[in-house]
């Protein structure tokens, strides 16, 4: 990475969006209502390092998961209740649960190991002219920032896994979730004059 940064010193720096859901997190209840729910439904959130081998930690169980990028960058914070580390949530997923919360086979390492190919990612595609438009081209542009972690909880009611991971993605709004690819719709018929 450091003769990466190097070579691009003097290049334009890529750049990240982060497009807050301002009014999600602004209203405390649902904040507070959110929390409540994954701490009823789900174990204690546990964050490990996000590397190719990070897949042999992690349970084969339902569950809810987090690709989250940690800049070197801190701040020397005076009070304890706060690290003074940067965080940015690119990525929520979910395991072992379908879209309408039956059982799927697989849990939360089976999906890890399908990611292991966007962290082995070359970080020259950071420096890419043309911006990402599919799911896979998001993962493989930011998956491979460093340091990643990946957080993860487990979930063990299927049914609540994709009404908790649709919440939580549309709280932070990650830039890698599907939702921020541009969607082209069109209808089929006949032509109709605009005016």
């Amino acid at each position: 990475m450091s003769t990466l940064i190097l070579r691009h010193r003097d290049s334009d720096s890529p750049m990240l969006s982060a497009n807050w859901a301002l009014l999600r997190l602004l209203d405390q209840f649902g904040c507070e209502q959110l929390q409540a729910d994954l701490g009823s439904e789900g174990h204690p959130w546990e964050i490990m390092t996000a590397t190719e081998h990070g897949w042999e930690a992690v349970p084969d169980e339902p569950g809810l998961y987090l690709f989250v990028w940690r800049p070197w960058f801190a701040f020397n914070v005076a009070n304890a209740r706060c690290d003074g580390d940067l965080r940015q949530v690119l990525y929520v997923g979910k395991a072992g649960a379908d879209d309408a919360g039956n059982p799927t086979n697989g849990g939360l390492k089976q999906r890890y190991r399908s990611y292991v190919k966007h962290l082995r990612s070359e970080p020259d595609v950071l420096w890419s002219r043309s911006e990402p438009r599919t799911r896979t081209q998001m993962l493989d542009r930011y998956l491979c920032l460093r340091p990643m972690e990946y957080w993860f909880t487990v979930i063990p009611r299927h049914d609540q896994v994709p009404q908790l991971e649709d919440r939580l993605i549309k709280m932070l709004n990650p830039p890698c979730n599907k939702q921020r690819v541009p969607r082209i719709t069109a209808r089929l018929g006949p032509a109709t004059p605009a005016f």
